[in-house]
């Protein structure tokens, strides 16, 4: 290969697509859905905060409904001496959402309480009721028995597990669901890119050959030149708009977040989710997983890259390219399907073998890494695999391409594909 050629190929390539609409318009959409996905939500809860549903409580044993109240007035009203006829009415005109009635049989655990309602305040309502509904039940049967304090507190007392990881360098505080979180992001990221950048460079050469600009390429380089050239220059698009996107979302976290606090005001919900931001920390990620992570990105990127490539070359059509890409995209939805099973029990034996094959390594083995400690030998392993199925891959591609970017009018087969890979 001409390294000069080769660089001029990936200028192009990198130059043309930075500079367009569609690399402008998504640059600066994506982190504007991703922050309106993370903020919208936190705004609508806080006005939506200032609504209160009412609960009527009817309390036949006189036990549980001033528990409730005392739980939440603005939500319970015990209303004892109201008939049912009557709450129905009143639930009818919206004076009320809904009431309950308590009866001696809920106490003793012969039937359940009902909630009848509106309809109002949906499944976060009917949680909450339950749940107040079981805590004072449970102090009315302690209070029966007359269980003094000190054992109702042992009762009531709700247990958080902490968790640290161990490894070589000593112990380390760390939140594993948390570590479990950001392998399920990584991985994701990766398949995204993979699937997103992929399907660019796929529909990039098929552009080209229709429009025949790749007869007059081919002319000046090599086949291997361009297809190199095309899948370097369209990973640095992708690495660039991803660099932007972590410094946009970074940006607006950081400084969005006290405008979003002011907005949501001084209600309970935002004094509970000011509590919660100022009690997060941010995992800390080794340097080594963030290494990994590019590694990984790099390589399932180039593997896949340069298969999108052949099928866009082989291609005439976007319907050719539907039937040709179903034995790329079944290796990248396996690995998919299978990270929960991985993520969860990250050190069976299906794990260790899964994330070793290299078609899935990019997303199954980003996983294990971030969620426990996989041995060395494992990860340079799967390095070294996915190393060499890039340059099979490569070698593979660049054998369809050579005859795919020259070849019109024809729907080429796997069979036919097979015999461009034989022409010498």
């Amino acid at each position: 290969m001409d390294p000069r050629k080769l660089f001029l190929i990936i200028k192009r390539e990198y130059m043309t697509r930075i500079r367009s609409r569609v690399f402008i318009i998504s640059t600066i959409l994506a982190p504007v859905i991703i922050l309106a996905i993370i903020f919208v939500p936190i705004l609508m809860t806080s006005y939506d905060s200032g609504q209160t549903y009412q609960i009527a409580i009817v309390d036949h044993t006189g036990q549980v409904a001033q528990r409730l109240v005392k739980m939440n007035g603005a939500r319970y009203l015990a209303m004892d001496n109201t008939s049912v006829d009557s709450l129905k009415k009143m639930v009818v005109k919206g004076s009320i959402t809904g009431y309950i009635v308590i009866t001696q049989d809920i106490l003793d655990g012969k039937s359940n309480p009902e909630l009848v309602s509106s309809g109002s305040g949906g499944i976060s309502l009917m949680s909450d009721v339950q749940s107040n509904l079981q805590t004072a039940i449970r102090d009315a049967l302690l209070s029966q028995i007359d269980v003094n304090s000190g054992i109702r507190q042992i009762i009531n007392r709700h247990i958080n597990l902490q968790t640290s990881k161990l490894t070589e360098g000593g112990q380390e505080k760390q939140d594993t669901t948390i570590l479990f979180i950001v392998g399920y992001i990584m991985a994701f990221a990766i398949y995204t890119a993979m699937f997103t950048y992929g399907g660019i460079i796929m529909r990039g050469v098929l552009e080209e050959k229709t429009s025949r600009i790749i007869e007059i390429m081919a002319s000046s380089a090599k086949p291997i030149e361009l297809l190199i050239g095309k899948v370097i220059g369209v990973g640095l698009v992708g690495a660039t708009q991803f660099v932007i996107w972590a410094l946009l979302i970074s940006s607006a976290a950081t400084f969005g977040a006290p405008f979003i606090m002011q907005l949501v005001g001084s209600g309970s919900q935002a004094h509970a989710a000011s509590a919660a931001a100022s009690s997060f920390s941010v995992p800390s990620i080794p340097p080594s997983l963030w290494i990994y992570f590019i590694l990984f990105f790099i390589l399932g990127y180039l593997m896949y890259g340069a298969l999108f490539a052949a099928v866009g070359s082989a291609a005439d059509s976007e319907t050719d390219i539907q039937q040709l890409m179903f034995p790329i995209i079944l290796p990248i939805i396996i690995p998919i399907m299978l990270l929960g099973a991985v993520a969860s029990n990250p050190d069976s034996t299906t794990a260790i073998v899964t994330s070793m094959i290299p078609l899935f390594s990019p997303i199954l083995m980003i996983a294990r890494l971030a969620i426990t400690e996989v041995p060395l030998w494992q990860s340079l392993s799967s390095i070294v695999l996915m190393l060499l199925t890039f340059w099979l891959f490569m070698w593979l591609s660049s054998r369809i391409y050579r005859v795919g970017i020259l070849m019109y009018g024809k729907k080429p087969s796997f069979k036919e594909l097979a015999r461009w890979i034989r022409y010498r």
